[in-house]
């Protein structure tokens, strides 16, 4: 007797007959295993099969079927979603990762990629140019997922967060047409990402820019409590008379170093002022004792190549979030004493996104709603062995509690949903305050009626 499941992939064989330039692999294939890993080995499911298109014609037509067809279907960028769900069990995955094009325009002011481009290598293409957009800090990462659901990075400062510079984007919809998006579809595409439709295409601003200075900053971490609220002390006192110049990005984290625990910055100057650069970094790294520093000139591709050397390339966990207005004092103390506790193993870490300057701000053209001057806390769980993911988890959620206690003067309401665990913070939270998620479910219930991107991240139909 054939399952559903059976009979789901054989209706999907006939169609792919009439359609041979899409690529399909099924469980039985043995490129299946490595196709549909994701970054996070936790996830132990499997699709039904993957199908690979190659045009942006071809996701319109794999949507349409699937919906006609009542398929349930997910839609693979880079596939790094820490939670997994570009692959969910019984499910077709449509991998966007052949849909990779990057073009730079001809005025060099803008450069539109594919739905499956990386970020390592959209920004060894504007390298050649001597151009940089704002990225992640991990090469790996897809840009489309990144840039669309916020897009916190190292040179956000300057050029505002990844939502911020999308200028257009082309996307497959319910009907599984392929469609520019008008600007009432991009308000929403601007924040809630894949929620409203495929995003086979976007259009992103570039700028100017050859090499900036990059590297870390590792201070003496023998008192790590100690060196880390001073550091924020002093950081904080910098901040506040304007002595930070929005050209600085400063990532800040403890990680698990061969020897031991270590705090560091990771700081990237995204000017070719490099006297100016260093004239500021000097006074970052004068405020904790320095063990080293290989901050130096070079390209942004080269910088975010290297941090990827520091992370495990495939994980098993989970990742939570606070975000906070200030490291004060009582949210430094917090950190200090969990600090001390840190588990030991490869990939537990603690990391700190800035949010300023540009995109601290009010935006009608975006749902993403983090809109005001905060750090976004990491609280990371993405481990390189199974055996040890309850002992980080148990850590980071004992953390998560205890900051979540603070002064809720100092906490912003909302998460950053791509670390935000599903179902931990309600969307309206996330996408609050005021009538900004109001708004979004109204885009869903408009371009989304039968809610044909049920899996898709976020998911405002359970809501």
């Amino acid at each position: 007797m054939t399952s559903q499941l059976d009979n789901s992939r054989a209706t999907l064989r006939l169609f792919l007959n009439n359609h041979p330039e899409i690529k399909y692999v099924s469980p039985t294939d043995p490129e299946f295993s490595s196709l549909k890993t994701i970054y996070n080995q936790s996830v132990s499911v499997a699709p039904m099969a993957i199908v690979r298109p190659q045009t942006a014609n071809d996701v319109a037509a794999l949507v349409y079927f699937c919906v006609g067809s009542s398929i349930q279907f997910t839609i693979r960028s880079g596939g790094n979603n820490i939670y997994g769900l570009s692959c969910v069990q019984d499910a077709l995955m449509i991998d966007l990762r052949d849909i990779n094009y990057i073009e730079v325009d001809q005025t060099k002011s803008s450069v539109t990629v594919g739905g499956g481009v990386i970020v390592s290598n959209l920004l060894r293409e504007l390298s050649k140019d001597g151009l940089v957009t704002p990225t992640g800090a991990l090469g790996f990462l897809g840009i489309v997922g990144w840039g669309t659901y916020g897009g916190y990075g190292p040179i956000m400062s300057r050029y505002g967060l990844g939502v911020d510079n999308i200028l257009a984007a082309k996307v497959v919809n319910a009907k599984g047409e392929v469609v520019v998006a008008n600007k009432e579809l991009l308000k929403g595409i601007r924040g809630a990402g894949g929620a409203l439709g495929v995003i086979v295409e976007l259009t992103v601003k570039v700028y100017p820019l050859g090499q900036v200075l990059a590297g870390m900053i590792i201070f003496d971490s023998q008192d790590i409590t100690s060196t880390y609220k001073n550091f924020n002390a002093g950081y904080q006192a910098l901040l506040e008379d304007g002595s930070v110049p929005l050209e600085l990005g400063i990532y800040q984290f403890i990680m698990n170093a061969p020897h031991g625990r270590v705090f560091a910055l990771a700081l990237v100057w995204s000017s070719e002022d490099h006297d100016a650069g260093r004239a500021t970094i000097a006074k970052i790294a004068a405020l904790g004792p320095v063990m080293m520093n290989t901050v130096e000139p070079k390209t942004i591709a080269d910088h975010i190549d290297f941090i990827g050397t520091q992370v495990p390339q495939r994980a098993y966990g989970t990742c939570q979030t606070v975000s906070i207005r200030k490291l004060n004092e009582d949210a430094t103390e917090i950190l200090g004493r969990a600090f001390e506790k840190m588990p030991s193993s490869f990939g537990t870490s603690f990391g700190v996104h800035e949010l300023r300057g540009l995109s601290a701000a009010p935006n009608s053209d975006s749902v993403f709603a983090s809109r005001e001057p905060h750090f976004m806390l990491e609280l990371i769980s993405l481990v390189a062995k199974e055996e040890e993911v309850n002992e980080s988890i148990e850590w980071a959620t004992g953390l998560k509690n205890e900051l979540l206690q603070m002064d809720p003067r100092n906490l912003l309401s909302g998460t950053y949903i791509s670390v935000t665990q599903p179902g931990d913070v309600p969307l309206s939270k996330i996408y609050g305050p005021g009538s900004n998620f109001e708004a979004l479910l109204g885009l869903k219930r408009r371009y989304d009626p039968q809610n044909a991107f049920s899996l898709a991240v976020p998911r405002l139909v359970e809501q």
